[in-house]
């Protein structure tokens, strides 16, 4: 999630996995926190199901859709500090919960990536810096912070793939977003989706949330003229919340597509009212789904979850992640696609 260069040191070596559950997160961008107060953590109970990390969170009848920063993976020079249990872990979670389209932030090396497709057979995927990226390698250098899409190859195939807005990085803290066009087939349904993975400037200052706005009034216009009626979805860590700013009195740099609820939603907004985190220790959602009105019908209503994964891995924060992957859930053919 962060731009800024600070990490917390490891605080010791993986214990077996622990609970069961989807819960509340206590947590929030990683930036001083507003005034909210943080979630007691939930007692450990024994695993329900030895034979897999996490339970499944997918549905074979509609489209799942996820998004989760997976902090630093690969780094060599940031924590979390041992980056093959790292991999082993974030992969684990990929195929136990099998969800159909993941976007992914923070992914650094590309061999940790190429690793970790390696372990998913079912799954193809494109990181913003790959070849096939029309502007990644332009845009990204080898240590960057990448964001990148992860897909069933039984569900989606690949369409095309490029950097959206590279002019404007600034805005966007040198982290342009993915953009990608995939066909998804489900129940003989193909329809075309656009799917933007987006990692916004991180940090609770007056000039980091003006960022975020200028880089979300960009966005809106760029999305607003070139896919004017097509299905789009726009997911990732927008270092913000949709109801207010982690910025303490400030409106939320969102407030564009917000207040165009004609054409856009944000459906993790009801996760923000329910004052539920996407992150481990602050208290806000800042990792959110955006979706353009083509797609307001096949919305799964109140599919929006966060999940809380330590409460399956012990030491979570510390050996896999500060953040919680987000879900939400399409039914297909409710609108007629492009």
């Amino acid at each position: 999630m962060q731009d800024s260069l600070w990490r917390r040191g490891l605080l010791g070596a993986l214990a077996a996995p622990v609970i069961l559950a989807l819960g509340l997160a206590a947590a929030g961008c990683g930036s001083p926190t507003d005034s909210r107060s943080s979630t007691p953590e939930p007692e450990p109970k024994p695993p329900a199901d030895t034979t897999s990390l996490i339970p499944s969170q997918g549905d074979p009848a509609v489209l799942d859709i996820g998004a989760w920063n997976v902090e630093w993976f690969g780094s060599p020079d940031f924590d979390p500090a041992d980056d093959s249990l790292q991999l082993a872990r974030v992969g684990a979670v990929l195929a136990d919960a099998d969800v159909d389209i993941w976007g992914l932030e923070e992914v650094v090396l590309a061999s940790q990536w190429e690793a970790l497709l390696a372990s998913l057979p079912a799954y193809r995927g494109v990181l913003v810096s790959d070849p096939e990226v029309a502007g990644g390698a332009a845009s990204y250098y080898a240590k960057e912070q990448k964001p990148a899409l992860l897909y069933r190859a039984d569900v989606a195939r690949l369409v095309a793939a490029r950097v959206a807005l590279p002019e404007h990085d600034h805005f966007f803290a040198g982290r342009p977003p993915l953009e990608v066009e995939l066909d998804v087939t489900l129940n003989g349904v193909t329809e075309r989706l656009v799917v933007l993975v987006v990692h916004m400037k991180a940090g609770a200052g007056a000039d980091d949330r003006d960022r975020r706005g200028a880089a979300a009034g960009v966005l809106k216009a760029y999305l607003d003229t070139t896919y004017p009626d097509r299905k789009v979805m726009v997911i990732g860590d927008f270092n913000d919340d949709v109801d207010t700013s982690i910025n303490a009195g400030s409106p939320t740099p969102y407030a564009a597509f917000i207040a165009d609820s004609a054409a856009w939603s944000f459906p993790t907004a009801e996760l923000s009212e329910a004052r539920i985190s996407s992150m481990t220790r602050y208290p806000d959602l800042v990792d959110h789904h955006l979706y353009s009105n083509e797609m307001r019908a096949g919305y799964v209503a109140g599919s929006a979850r966060v999940v809380r994964l330590d409460e399956w891995l012990d030491r979570y924060e510390d050996t896999t992640s500060d953040h919680f992957p987000v879900l939400t859930r399409y039914a297909p053919g409710s609108q007629p696609g492009s």
